[in-house]
């Protein structure tokens, strides 16, 4: 059991309007997760309802555990406290009453601490490109049983969406080249390597065709690509940046 310091009453701290963090697809040797935001919306007696993320929760990560964490701010230092819960639900007419009426949004139902308790945690965050479109970025995969579209990739690995949702395994390994346009200054315009199928996961909504959703991790990457992999990251992280700031202008 944890140690009285270790642990905190989560009455104490979850409640409606708290910014936290989920933690997914977590690299339990490094520590990094690939991490999204969120606001609690309301704390019912077994689970939460809380904002939807970006990228969003999708339908076919329901039953996921996620590792979810808050800050807390003291007057002499800040520490970060969560529990490990499970993705349960997606409601898409959650009601959030405003001054001027009720408007209603998507949210997510999660599972509350068990025992009402939270634990310190430390993850860190692992930068994810998702809007890899806009500048160019293009894949190559080999062999490959169908098309596959980047839907985005980290240090760590890639996510990949086919329309095809057969012939692919868990532990199915491919060579791997993302190729970044020449005029963009990176110290190196590809990435080379091998990565392996770690999650499949199957996104099936009504009137349209099953989707397939591949989660690929990176596999003995040489000591060149892994020198360079955070500078392409970096760049690409501030060039977003650089975006959202012109899009709130």
């Amino acid at each position: 059991m944890a140690s009285s310091n270790m642990i905190m009453e989560s009455k104490r701290l979850l409640r409606p309007q708290t910014k936290i963090d989920m933690a997914m697809e977590i690299d339990r040797l490094t520590g990094l997760a690939d991490i999204r935001a969120s606001i609690i919306l309301e704390v019912n007696k077994h689970d939460m309802a809380i904002s939807q993320t970006s990228p969003p929760i999708r339908k076919s990560q329901i039953g996921q555990e996620t590792e979810v964490s808050i800050v807390h701010q003291t007057s002499t230092q800040a520490g970060r406290w969560g529990w490990s819960a499970i993705i349960k639900g997606i409601n898409n007419q959650y009601p959030i009453h405003l001054s001027e009426g009720t408007v209603h949004e998507q949210a997510i139902i999660i599972s509350k601490p068990k025992e009402k308790h939270l634990t310190k945690r430390n993850i860190r965050q692992a930068y994810r490109l998702e809007s890899h479109h806009r500048y160019g970025i293009t894949l190559k995969v080999h062999p490959s049983p169908a098309p596959l579209t980047l839907l985005n990739f980290s240090a760590h690995g890639l996510m990949l969406g086919s329309n095809q949702t057969q012939g692919f395994e868990i532990g199915q390994g491919y060579h791997i080249e993302l190729n970044f346009p020449r005029e963009t200054p990176l110290p190196n315009h590809y990435i080379r390597g091998k990565a392996e199928i770690v999650r499949i996961s199957k996104d099936i909504e009504p009137g349209k065709s099953p989707r397939i959703t591949l989660g690929l991790k990176f596999q003995d990457l040489c000591p060149d690509t892994l020198r360079i992999m955070p500078k392409i990251l970096h760049h690409y992280m501030l060039e977003e940046q650089r975006i959202r700031n012109r899009d709130k202008m």
